[in-house]
């Protein structure tokens, strides 16, 4: 059997080659500590935008649950609110329910840390009465820091178990976000604050909105009403599905255009968690798609129906009977589901589409809350070519299926 002779290594030879190694691991830490500066820069700016924020904590959050098999960490702990009064200022309430869902014990910790939106953090101690948790010693020197009195709101968006980042609104808003109490049904208008619109705001067009609920897109419309801009047609969706109660507290936060986040705090003031709520909204057909057919053909009386959207766009096969095709006009409306039957005219208006246009009747959101009807409402309309009348002869109410 050969007998192989190792290559001789000369100390010139080794000490290169301990060189070169030395310089690629300082290469790969240099590459390390860099990365890890770009991820400490990115997580400090995602922690001012609030969804993206919950979102990166429950992304973390997940993944240290899958690697260390632990339930307790695959749902963060929930935030919760306080609208205050003038006791607040010294002394702060804590959720029961929050309190049992931060601590799962009767007593919570001797002290907390809170971090404000300007970068202070305060070492704020908890007391105990009657079986309630709140802040007490050093929570007035957060209130005097930020301004904090009677009337203000606050959001307590907990860290970890003992750290809390606090976010206050004064005069409804902060930053980027507003709150509003879920109104009763029967009214439902959200005001928009002005510093939300743009300069050039107007609503001599249907503008639309759109709401992210846990990554549910919900369109709302903007209106006007005395006045104030508001969210008007589409919202009582959003509350007949999630099963909101009068008196929840909601918090809008505006992204870019049209485009709000919303959070809802329950009337106990703990985050609602909507992620396993099954969203039963219908999928509204393409316009011309739903029963559009001549129940007469000779009669010039076209029928058809729609379950309502945030917007109504005339059937194509409409607009050429009404001629809007040669210049836009006024149509009168019938609605004859009402007792007695009201009439009035109603604007409309076009869209450019790739191949030309379509038209829409203007003030739609007035138009539904004329007619009664809501939206995902079945609603069944005629027009009539000779009197050039638009009525609307049927409405079948939504039922959830959840009901």
């Amino acid at each position: 059997m050969p007998f192989i002779t190792p290559k001789p290594t000369t100390v010139f030879s080794l000490q290169l080659s301990v060189s070169r190694a030395f310089h690629r691991l300082m290469d790969f830490l240099n590459q390390l500590h860099l990365k890890i500066r770009l991820l400490h820069l990115l997580h400090l700016r995602l922690s001012f935008h609030p969804s993206i924020s919950d979102f990166f904590r429950l992304s973390m959050s997940t993944s240290v649950s899958n690697m260390t098999g632990s339930s307790s960490l695959s749902i963060r702990e929930p935030c919760f609110c306080r609208h205050m009064k003038k006791t607040d200022e010294i002394i702060l309430s804590i959720p029961s329910d929050a309190a049992c869902k931060l601590w799962r014990v009767d007593m919570g910790p001797t002290n907390v840390m809170i971090h404000t939106d300007d970068g202070r953090i305060f070492n704020v101690f908890l007391t105990e009465t009657k079986g309630n948790l709140f802040f007490f010693h050093g929570w007035s020197n957060v209130t005097q820091h930020l301004g904090l009195s009677e009337g203000c709101f606050v959001v307590f968006n907990p860290l970890d178990c003992t750290t809390f980042k606090l976010t206050h609104f004064i005069d409804g808003v902060s930053g980027s976000s507003f709150w509003t109490y879920q109104l009763r049904t029967s009214s439902q208008f959200y005001v928009i604050p002005e510093v939300f619109l743009p300069e050039t705001f107007s609503t001599s067009i249907d503008l639309i909105s759109t709401i992210m609920i846990n990554n549910n897109p919900f369109h709302v419309m903007i209106d006007t009403d005395g006045g104030k801009f508001g969210f008007t047609v589409g919202i009582d969706v959003i509350v007949s599905l999630l099963y909101l109660e009068p008196g929840c507290f909601l918090i809008f936060t505006k992204t870019f255009g049209n485009y709000f986040y919303l959070k809802v705090f329950g009337k106990n003031c703990v985050e609602k968690n909507f992620l396993v709520v099954d969203f039963d909204v219908p999928l509204v057909p393409p316009v011309d798609a739903l029963n559009e057919i001549y129940e007469e053909p000779h009669s010039r009386v076209y029928r058809f129906s729609r379950i309502v959207d945030t917007v109504f766009m005339l059937p194509d096969h409409v607009s050429e009977m009404a001629q809007l095709n040669i210049c836009l006009k006024d149509i009168t409306v019938r609605l004859l589901n009402l007792e007695p039957p009201v009439q009035f005219t109603n604007a409309t208006r076009r869209e450019r589409t790739h191949n030309g246009f379509r038209y829409a009747l203007r003030r739609w959101s007035k138009f539904m809350k004329t007619a009664g009807i809501k939206v995902c409402d079945t609603v069944h309309y005629c027009f009539d070519e000779n009197d050039q009348v638009l009525s609307v002869e049927k409405v079948v109410p939504y039922v959830s299926g959840g009901n």
